[in-house]
Formats: structure tokens, sequence, C-alpha cells
């Protein structure tokens, strides 16, 4: 049977009782007699409900920016804790802590991610340090090593090269500094994003006549290689700016001698000085050489086993890479040379070797 109403028909059983239903009703509303304050009854019953309907609806709308205020609050949380990486960590979390009302549910939470400590520095990473080489070759020039230097905790780069180079050693020994013995650090700070004024012990001033120049250049490369923006070094000696180290005038700031003009011609960067390789073994380096060609030897016990010569990826004036790859070596000790051939005699030049043992 259809849900949907027809035309009346009282032969139909369903109509049939819907009319006696009809009939019923008429017959109840006949007997009732309206009283005269039904209407108002009525009208107040109705202005109830209506006011009823709108505080439930107000308190929907409060309840539901109470649930919106603390879904923001969570999701501030979950943000703040996805993207709290060893970089950034406290300014992360400071933003984040300053978006999230308060109080809300979430705020031990933010709270919680806040007091989280910060990733710790390593305990040690690699510096740059320049050296001077003793051999006049034709001229003294510099050289470069790393060396481990213990993280402080404010990582302050610059400090940490001048540190380094005052107090280690060269591995290669034929490099030296003529910093005297005892000298320290007082203070290193940065003037206008690319001056450095550094400020030594008293010892400084005590170093060998002559060696002045080349030993303001070894400081001022240090320091460029740890903060690459330095142009300029103001070197002062117990407070004192210096006019003069070891004998040889100083301008008021310091300017870095070109590279191709103070750095060693040729250099090996690996392996490292008396280092322990495998049989087969890559020797790396630097040069600024005619055309980049690079001669090499390897020694052993005082005799030539192999020669040979390498093109570095540039040529002078410009800084160059090179690479020479030896395959098979028997286990024992080793001298790699490599060096500039004398364009004017065929003499060696701009000499860099170094000693290292195959396992």
């Amino acid at each position: 049977m259809s849900d949907r109403p027809g035309p009346f028909d009282p032969d139909q059983p369903d109509d049939e009782t819907a009319r006696r239903l009809r009939d019923v009703f008429s017959q109840e509303a006949r007997a009732i007699t309206p009283s005269a304050d039904g209407l108002a009854a009525i009208r107040d019953k109705i202005r109830a409900q209506r006011d009823g309907r709108r505080g439930w609806v107000r308190a929907f709308q409060i309840g539901g920016a109470g649930l919106a205020t603390a879904a923001v609050a969570v999701i501030g949380v979950i943000s703040v804790q996805h993207n709290t990486g060893s970089n950034g960590h406290k300014a992360a979390v400071a933003a984040a802590s300053s978006s999230v009302p308060t109080p809300t549910p979430a705020a031990p939470s933010v709270t919680a991610v806040a007091s989280s400590p910060v990733a710790s520095v390593p305990s040690t990473y690699p510096v740059w340090v320049y050296y001077v080489d003793k051999r006049k070759d034709p001229q003294q020039l510099l050289f470069r090593e790393t060396t481990s230097w213990t993280s402080s905790p404010q990582h302050t780069f610059v400090k940490d090269a001048v540190n380094a180079m005052l107090a280690t050693p060269a591995l290669d020994p034929d490099y030296t500094s003529y910093w005297p013995a005892g000298t320290t650090l007082l203070s290193a700070n940065i003037v206008g994003d690319t001056t450095a004024v550094i400020d030594l012990s008293s010892e400084a001033a005590n170093g060998p006549t002559g060696e002045g120049a080349i030993s303001a250049q070894q400081l001022l490369y240090t320091i460029i290689a740890a903060a690459p923006k330095i142009d300029g070094l103001e070197l002062r000696i117990a407070g004192a700016p210096v006019t003069a180290l070891w004998g040889t005038p100083m301008p008021t700031v310091i300017s870095p001698t070109p590279s191709w003009q103070v750095w060693g011609h040729v250099w090996i960067t690996a392996p490292a000085a008396n280092a322990t390789v495998a049989s087969s073994v890559v020797i790396k380096g630097e040069a600024t050489v005619f055309e980049g060609t690079v001669t090499w030897q390897l020694r052993s016990n005082g005799g030539t086993l192999k020669t040979g010569s390498v093109t570095a990826d540039a040529g002078a004036p410009s800084r160059g890479l090179w690479s020479v790859t030896l395959e098979g070596l028997a286990p024992g000790k080793y001298a790699f040379r490599a060096y500039e051939t004398s364009a004017k005699d065929g003499s060696v030049t701009f000499l860099d070797d170094k000693m290292f043992t195959v396992d």
C-alpha cells in the first residue's frame, strides 16, 4: 500500500476508520470550553520555548568557541613538537609559546617543549690553522693543516681558531709558528662585520726579528678560515695597538696579502703528515703553478720509486685542485714529494712533501 494520500473513499476499510476517528475528535472538541486567558497562556508557553531554544544555541556557540580555541592550542603544540630540531630549537619554542592562548589545556605541553634540552654541540670540531714553512723555497710561505678543537658553548669560531693556532704545533715537521711560547688570546672582537680586533698577551711582543710580516699573515688567514667575511686585522698586544711586529712596521689595519703570493704554491692536503694508509691511496693537493703542472715523486728508503706529473684543474694565478692515485704499495714507510719545476733551470721549487706509512 502506498504512503501517498489519495481521494477519500468511504467504501475502503482504511477510509472508514479515518472517518470514525474524525467524528470522535469533533465530539471531543465541541465538549471543550476555552477559558478567557487561554490565548495569553498559550503565548507565554510559546515565548518560554523560544527563550529556551536561544539559550541552548548560545551555549552551543560558546562551547564551540572553546573547543575551537583548544583545537588551535593543540595544533600549535603539535606543530612545535614536530619542528623542534637541533637548529633554532629555542626560537621555535618561544614563538609557539607566545601564540598559544592561556589558560588552555595545551599550555603544559608547550612548557614541556620549552624545557626540553637543546641538542648538545659536538665535543670537538675541525679548525683550519695556517703555519709558516721553515724552508725558504724561494721564500717562506703559508701552509694549512686541520686540527681538532674543543667546542665552546658559544661556539666562538674566531677565538677557537686563534687559540688553536697559538696552542697546536704543526703535524708536518717542515711547518712552524714564530709566535712566542706562552702567547695567549686576551680578546677577539669583530668590528663592522669585516675587521677582527685581536688582543694578545705580552709574550707576543718577543718574536724573532724579520718574521713579523709572515706571522701577521698566518694569524689573519687562520681567522679568515674561521670567518670568511673578515678582510682586515687590528692587532694589539696587552691592549696597545701594534705599529711594528718584531721590527717590521705594521699598518693600523692589516690586509691579507693575495693568496697566490703568500700561500705555498704547491700543497699536499691528504693524507696528513705521518698518516697510516692502505696499499692504494689517493694523494690530494692544491696548487698555484704555471699551466697547473705539478711534478711529483714517490720515494722510499732514500730512493725514488715513481715519478710523474699531474695537471691541476686551474693554472696560476688561480688555485687549482689535483690528485694522484697510488696502487699496490707494499707495507712500509714512504715519502711523497710535490713541487713546481722551475722554468728557468728545471730545479725543484715550491716543494711540499708528506711522510706516510702503508700498513
